[in-house]
């Protein structure tokens, strides 16, 4: 039998030698978090010093804050500026390509939902938007408009450069953010020469989902962005569809999101989260990808060692 997978993300070196040590089947690292020579001297240590596979997180279609983005907090009924502005409010820089798609009353979700913003009016280069969930702005933290409106035909010039720059290690895999086609994926296999992942981070027709399967390693059900894209009953209806039909795939379906989530601040899993572990690999997916309880969390070992013991066929 097929191990169940375990990836777990990190944020930079300090846990690479613990991951692989409680066993983790592969790491994944965000490259939206770092410039090219930081991620060029995160490669070089991952090469001398760990021997698991490393998945490279590619922006792809997915929108972000800038890396250069202050960390400030925000609340609820306040104003902020999204864009470069020189107004006198709170500014959040933003994707210069969700700028142009935003209208008055359009909801903009950062964070996977976390914090919601309504546009009360849109220019050409700002739009100011009301506070409707406050939280903590975040350097590089996704945010959703939805619908999302941007399909991908090729791969931005710094994913590129990213692909370039790493491609010669034989540890590389890719992860490709808010994948649409398979013309996406196959443009940066034949590029990269190397395993890809495609995130299905928006509802799709399942027959596009199949043909992005058939150019693919591996499918991720993301369903933080998937969440802030569809809202509860949405995600629900999407999920429950994509589940009962994941062995039309024909590929590994790995579960990401929110996984043991409590597991952030917490040493131990809530008791429906194990549940839901032991239900994810009933269902047939072929393992799981620990995200904030690992890059971000106090207890990124004891997260890993939880899904082992649920997970186990011993």
């Amino acid at each position: 039998m097929t191990k169940f997978s375990i990836v777990a993300t990190v944020k930079d070196r300090k846990l690479l030698k613990s991951v692989e040590m409680m066993q983790a089947s592969a790491v994944r690292f965000n490259s939206s978090h770092c410039d090219l020579g930081e991620l060029e001297s995160f490669l070089e240590y991952y090469n001398r010093n760990c021997s698991l596979p490393l998945y490279l997180d590619l922006q792809g279609a997915k929108f972000r804050l800038s890396r250069n983005q202050l960390e400030f907090e925000i609340k609820t009924g306040e104003q902020v500026i999204l864009g470069s502005s020189g107004l006198e409010l709170k500014t959040i820089s933003i994707d210069p390509r969700a700028l142009s798609y935003l209208s008055a009353g359009m909801r903009v979700s950062i964070e996977d939902g976390k914090i919601e913003l309504e546009v009360l009016k849109a220019e050409s280069e700002y739009a100011r938007a009301l506070v409707l969930r406050g939280g903590t702005i975040r350097a590089a933290k996704g945010m959703n408009i939805s619908p999302h409106p941007v399909n991908q035909i090729e791969l931005s010039s710094r994913d590129a450069e990213i692909v370039a720059l790493s491609k010669k290690y034989g540890f590389i895999r890719y992860a490709l953010s808010f994948v649409s086609s398979s013309c996406e994926v196959t443009e940066l296999k034949e590029l990269s020469q190397r395993p890809v992942a495609s995130k299905i981070e928006r509802e799709l027709p399942f027959d596009r989902i199949e043909d992005i399967a058939k150019a693919s390693d591996e499918i991720w059900f993301c369903r933080g962005d998937l969440g802030a894209q569809l809202g509860t009953r949405g995600l629900v209806d999407f999920y429950r569809f994509f589940t009962r039909n994941i062995e039309r795939l024909n590929r590994p379906v790995l579960m990401a999101g929110e996984v043991l989530e409590h597991m952030v601040d917490h040493p131990c899993a809530t008791r429906s989260e194990i549940c839901h572990l032991v239900d994810i690999k009933e269902n047939g997916y072929a393992g799981v990808v620990l995200s904030n309880e690992t890059a971000y969390g106090s207890f990124p070992i004891e997260t890993i060692k939880t899904v082992l013991e649920v997970t186990s066929d011993e």
